[in-house]
């Protein structure tokens, strides 16, 4: 049984605890918040309205402590808008894998990242879900066999979301090769040549929608991904959990998917 220890416990963090604790492959044994709040020093699954396993909520900042003590053999990281990469030297000192399922990294932390795998296996997923890894490789599909196919992806989340989702841009990079990419279109302008456009639409609690449309002058396709729960996440991190367990190198979804 593989022990798990999760960074973030936020909407979708709690959701992904949820599955660990449910999941009888892996053993979850402790969970990382990075502000104090009352949650912290209690039982996971206490806090969750499950049996309680002895996993327990901590600090980041007691990160190092927690880590020899629990000694996990996977970190999943779903911590929003943070970054691991401060983690990573106490991480390969442990000789602890990764799966960084947080996004927004730039190029810089991204060859950190790589950097670290030849340390430790790292799994970099802005989406670890297998329905958007899925659709990636179909989108690829179908750009090899109509490459003159004209691009448009339609993302929809939630109200509050104020950034284009790092999913769409995973979507959109899997397909590309000369494109331009642009978010939205101004009023009265017309397609360019090679352009693949991101719209965003912005609704009530919509966990997530992602639409890619190709379109010749007289025929479309279609494909399209909805996330139903945010326990896909949760899903998908256990999988590639299992997948990087005793491995190093930098990976991502698209190795766990095609493996």
């Amino acid at each position: 049984m593989i022990r798990i220890g999760l960074i973030g416990f936020g909407r979708t963090g709690k959701e992904v605890a949820r599955e660990l604790l449910l999941d009888q492959s892996v053993h979850l044994v402790c969970v990382f918040k990075y502000h104090d709040t009352y949650v912290v020093d209690q039982e996971v699954g206490w806090v969750l309205g499950l049996d309680n396993t002895g996993a327990k909520i901590a600090l980041a900042r007691d990160f190092e402590e927690v880590i020899q003590k629990e000694k996990p053999d996977v970190i999943i990281d779903f911590a929003a808008k943070r970054s691991i990469i401060q983690y990573l030297p106490i991480i390969s000192q442990y000789n602890i894998n990764v799966v960084v399922c947080s996004t927004g990294y730039n190029k810089e932390q991204i060859d950190s990242l790589k950097e670290y795998g030849e340390k430790v296996g790292i799994i970099h997923a802005p989406n670890v879900t297998d329905g958007i890894n899925i659709l990636a490789a179909l989108c690829k599909q179908v750009k090899e066999n109509w490459p003159e196919a004209d691009i448009s992806l339609i993302e929809t989340h939630f109200s509050g979301k104020r950034d284009v989702s790092a999913t769409a841009l995973k979507l959109v990079e899997s397909i590309r090769d000369t494109e331009d990419i642009k978010v939205g279109r101004k009023k009265d302008s017309i397609r360019e040549d090679n352009e693949i456009v991101i719209h965003k639409v912005r609704l009530g609690g919509v966990i997530g929608q992602h639409q890619i449309i190709f379109g010749n002058p007289y025929q479309t396709i279609t494909l399209t991904h909805n996330s139903i729960s945010r326990r896909a996440f949760g899903r998908g991190a256990i999988r590639a959990a299992h997948w990087i367990y005793g491995k190093k190198g930098y990976y991502t979804m698209d190795d766990v998917i095609n493996s």
